[in-house]
């Protein structure tokens, strides 16, 4: 299993940018979403779902520190529906928006 979730981690980074559900992970890798859940914890101590979140977060604190790209372009960049539910979720982990952060 321990296999499996290191193709889960990889498949999480490379799909940063889609809406896509621990039922897509789970068909993705032939198991459960609850084994997914279960053994994706068990390994790095966070859901799959905090651990996308926790990587978007840090894939946009990268690209508004070395890009000029505006915030609404950055957050679709990171999988973010609109720039609010992005800044509400940058504000939240950095205790900055992402202007300020920037």
């Amino acid at each position: 299993m321990f296999n499996a979730m290191s193709r889960a981690e990889i498949w999480l980074q490379d799909t940063l940018d889609q809406s896509l559900s621990i039922e897509d992970l789970a068909n993705h890798l032939g198991y459960s979403a609850s084994q997914i859940r279960r053994q994706f914890r068990h390994c790095f101590n966070t859901s799959p779902s905090a651990y996308r979140e926790q990587r978007r977060l840090e894939r946009a604190a990268v690209l508004l520190s070395l890009t000029p790209q505006n915030i609404a372009h950055i957050a679709i960049r990171c999988g973010y529906a609109n720039h609010s539910s992005f800044s509400r979720a940058f504000q939240r982990r950095y205790q900055l928006t992402p202007r300020h952060y920037r």
